[in-house]
């Protein structure tokens, strides 16, 4: 949850959460990985792409009506 309040911070939205991009060190902090499909949205604009595992992806967008933070 802090990774993602950062990112939100400044402004970027991941699209694509899934196990595999959720990194256990050996350390036993947890990393945020492959922001391959990242993107940086104004601080009250919605993306509308289709983008994401198709597993994974949340009915918003399948819907196409648009997502923010």
């Amino acid at each position: 949850m802090l990774a993602f309040e950062c990112l939100h911070e400044k402004f970027v939205v991941h699209r694509d959460l899934k196990p595999e991009n959720v990194l256990l060190m050996e350390d036993g902090y947890i990393k945020l990985a492959d922001f391959g499909l990242a993107k940086f949205l104004k601080e009250d604009n919605s993306t509308y792409s289709f983008c994401g595992t198709a597993e994974y992806l949340a009915p918003e967008i399948i819907d196409n009506k648009g997502h923010s933070f």
